[in-house]
């Protein structure tokens, strides 16, 4: 399965013991997965889901909020609930309709209490909502083709201290975030815990592997670059010695050259102990530099 129908399935097992976030849950269900459709004569309403879970709960939540049983049908992987006689009613019931006229929105009295917010929410989620699979990347989003219920959830979602952004894609309104930290606050928040702790565990495991992977390309430049110096030390050593011979050098040098010709792979630090006396990275360094000099100032002919 994946992740969203993971955060979908863990969604459709929360219990909400008051009326008002049943409905306002099943408004945002509703809302974002539903249409008014003509079948047979009459106006009815229909929600379409491919998720079974989903179906059962809006079948389920129909019942419980209005006392009557909504048809619940299949046609490949669409389950489809339909409310016939009685549509206007739910339909008014969950903000959706008044005086005849329906219009989707999120009504303020359905979403008053910052309870019945987050239930509409997760509602929301269930009828349009997309996560990407944590290891992936970071997308959560809701869509719908209702402009005005798009825009509300949107303000639902900064009410409740987010920043979602909005996008219109093809004929559907989005509203979207893509910050891991957002994304997990947020499925908390809508109640999916279990959704919450995989993604978190998703993202300490891609953030010690991007840590490990940037100290390992670090040592990599290092070790790159020490290479490179090594590398131009011994032609300027091996050039002083075809042209002077390294008894020429002095003494300090004739030593600093002759360890690295010895020791190729060594650090500065390492052939720093290795000299007698033992000095500095930076004394080898300079006697290094002092060679390279030398050996430029011969022709190389």
């Amino acid at each position: 399965m994946s992740f969203t129908t993971d955060v979908k399935n863990e969604l459709c097992t929360i219990k909400y013991e008051k009326r008002c976030c049943m409905r306002a849950h099943l408004a945002g269900l509703a809302g974002f997965c539903g249409a008014v459709v003509r079948e047979n004569g009459e106006d009815c309403f229909k929600m379409r889901t491919e998720n079974a879970a989903i179906a059962r709960r809006a079948y389920t939540l129909m019942k419980e909020l209005f006392g009557f049983k909504a048809e619940l049908s299949t046609a490949g992987k669409i389950c489809a609930i339909t409310v016939g006689r009685g549509a206007q009613t739910v339909l008014a019931e969950l903000g959706f309709a008044s005086g005849g006229i329906v219009k989707f929105t999120a009504d303020p009295f359905v979403v008053h209490d910052d309870c019945c917010k987050t239930a509409f929410l997760a509602g929301a989620f269930l009828g349009g909502g997309y996560v990407k699979t944590p290891k992936n990347g970071y997308h959560f989003e809701i869509k719908t083709h209702y402009r005005t219920l798009s825009r509300d959830l949107a303000e639902i979602i900064e009410e409740m201290g987010f920043e979602p952004k909005q996008v219109m894609r093809k004929s559907e309104y989005v509203v979207y975030m893509k910050q891991s930290d957002t994304i997990s606050d947020l499925l908390a928040q809508m109640g999916a815990t279990d959704a919450m702790l995989e993604l978190c565990n998703v993202k300490i495991l891609k953030d010690v592997r991007n840590n490990i992977t940037r100290k390992v390309n670090c040592d990599t430049a290092n070790i790159t670059k020490a290479a490179d110096a090594a590398a131009v030390q011994l032609r300027a050593i091996y050039k002083i010695q075809a042209k002077l011979g390294l008894e020429a050098l002095p003494e300090p040098l004739e030593q600093a050259a002759r360890l690295r010709m010895e020791n190729p792979e060594a650090n500065l630090t390492e052939l720093g102990q290795m000299m007698a006396p033992p000095i500095s990275k930076s004394g080898v360094n300079h006697r290094l530099k002092k060679i390279i000099h030398m050996a430029e100032e011969l022709p190389d002919t």
